[in-house]
C-alpha cells in the first residue's frame, strides 16, 4: 500500500498559512483594479480585440432609404504574462519556529503578490505619455494626435496644465468636445472622476467638494461641487500629473484580462525535509481606447 504524505494534504496540513496569505493579499483598502478596470476572463495565451468604428451620419430622407456601413478600426492583441515566486523553509526552522517567522514570510508573499498587481494596475497612467502601453491606434494613452481609420482628423487628450479649478474647467470642456470616428461630438461623454498622486489629494478635495469656488474672494458658486469622485495612488510618483476620466467609458476601454487567478500552493521534499511555498498568477492589463481620459503631464 502506498504511503500517504503530508504533501497530498497540503490544504488541511497548513490551513492557517493559506489564510495568512489570503488575508494579507486582500488587505489592500484602496485597490485600483476593481474601481478602474473592466475585468475579463481569458482562456488563451493571447486575446485579440477589434475596434469597430461608428456608422455614418443620418441623411435627409428624399424618397429612397440610404444604407450606412460600419468600418473596422484597428486591432490589438493582448498577451497574458505569468508571475511566480517561491519560498523554501528548512525543516529545523519549521520545527523550531517559536516567533512566527514562517507566518511572517508567508504574509510577505501575499503582500508582494498584491503589490505586483496594484503596480501593474497603475501602469497605464504612470506611463500614459510613453508607448509602454498603447491604444488601438498604436499611440500612447495620452497623446496629442490620436487617430481613427475612418477620418483624417486627429485629436488630443494630452495637456501640461497643473491641477487647479481653471485647469479642471478647461479639461472638462475639452473632453465634452471629443469626437468619434465620424467626426461627431460624443454626446455621452461625461467626465466624472479624477485620478492622481497622493500629493494632489487635498487639492482634489478642495476643488471638487467646496461649495464656493476655491481661490476667489467673490463667493462664486463652485460649479463642480459633487460633480467628480477622485482616486489617488502612491504609484503615481510624478507629483504633478493628473487625469480626468469618464468612469463609464473607462470601464469599457480599460482592460484587466485574467488568465489564471492568484494561486498559493505548498509542496515538500522528503530527501531534504524542505517545505516549499509558491504563488502563481497570470494576467494582462492595458487600455484599448484613449477616449475615456484626458491626462496632464504637468511640469
Amino acid at each position: 500500500m502506498a504511503q500517504l504524505t503530508s504533501g497530498q494534504f497540503a490544504n488541511s496540513v497548513e490551513p492557517g498559512l493559506r489564510m495568512v496569505f489570503a488575508n494579507e493579499f486582500n488587505s489592500v483598502p484602496d485597490s485600483l483594479i476593481a474601481p478602474l478596470y473592466r475585468i475579463e476572463t481569458s482562456n488563451k495565451k493571447n486575446e485579440d480585440y477589434l475596434e469597430v468604428e461608428d456608422i455614418g451620419n443620418v441623411p435627409q430622407f428624399t424618397g429612397n432609404l440610404q444604407y450606412t456601413t460600419a468600418q473596422e478600426g484597428n486591432s490589438k492583441s493582448v498577451s497574458n504574462v505569468a508571475y511566480a515566486l517561491g519560498l523554501k523553509i528548512q525543516r529545523e526552522l519549521s520545527d523550531d519556529d517559536l516567533y512566527g517567522v514562517i507566518e511572517e514570510l508567508v504574509r510577505s508573499m501575499g503582500e508582494v503578490a498584491r503589490y505586483r498587481m496594484e503596480q501593474d494596475a497603475a501602469g497605464p497612467f504612470v506611463s500614459a505619455f510613453t508607448t509602454t502601453y498603447t491604444t488601438f491606434d498604436g499611440l500612447s494613452l495620452c497623446n496629442s494626435a490620436h487617430t481613427y481609420e475612418s477620418t483624417s482628423t486627429t485629436q488630443s487628450n494630452s495637456g501640461t496644465s497643473a491641477f487647479s479649478y481653471s485647469a479642471l474647467d478647461a479639461t472638462w470642456i475639452l473632453m465634452r468636445k471629443y469626437k468619434n470616428s465620424q467626426d461627431r461630438t460624443i454626446l455621452t461623454m461625461k467626465p466624472d472622476m479624477l485620478l492622481g498622486p497622493v500629493d494632489l489629494a487635498s487639492q482634489f478635495h478642495e476643488v471638487i467638494e467646496s461649495k464656493l469656488r476655491p481661490g476667489t474672494n467673490n463667493n462664486n458658486k463652485n460649479a463642480y461641487e459633487g460633480a467628480f469622485t477622485y482616486k489617488t495612488t502612491t504609484f503615481l510618483q510624478d507629483t504633478n500629473n493628473w487625469f480626468m476620466i469618464d468612469s463609464k467609458k473607462m470601464k469599457r476601454f480599460l482592460l484587466w484580462q485574467q488568465r489564471i487567478p492568484l494561486e498559493f500552493g505548498r509542496d515538500g521534499d522528503f530527501d531534504t525535509f524542505v517545505k516549499k511555498y509558491a504563488l502563481y498568477m497570470r494576467y494582462a492589463n492595458t487600455p484599448l481606447s484613449w477616449v475615456f481620459v484626458y491626462g496632464h503631464n504637468a511640469s
